[in-house]
């Protein structure tokens, strides 16, 4: 059996390639990112699952970089405003 720090490590690991990471104080950011069959990557509202738009154009069908780029800027702001709080 793993020690529990390690455990701990391999969940944020996860929730980080989903995108679905718990910020520093436990609170869910907004937006997420996950694999499709495909090897394509979506940004998806986390409360909903529903992809993201941006304009016209939705976060579906991009690359791995892409998709992180996309979503740090998407949750840069809902992160400063926890940091604020």
């Amino acid at each position: 059996m793993k020690p529990p720090d390690r455990k701990h490590e391999i969940v944020i690991a996860r929730w980080q390639l989903h995108g679905g990471a718990p910020d520093n104080m436990g609170e869910l950011y907004q937006y997420g990112r996950r694999v499709e069959c495909d090897g394509s990557w979506t940004i998806y509202h986390v409360f909903t699952g529903v992809p993201v738009h941006i304009d016209s154009w939705t976060m579906i069908g991009l690359d791995q970089q892409l998709a992180a780029d996309v979503l740090q800027m998407l949750n840069e702001p809902h992160r400063i405003q926890r940091e604020a709080r």
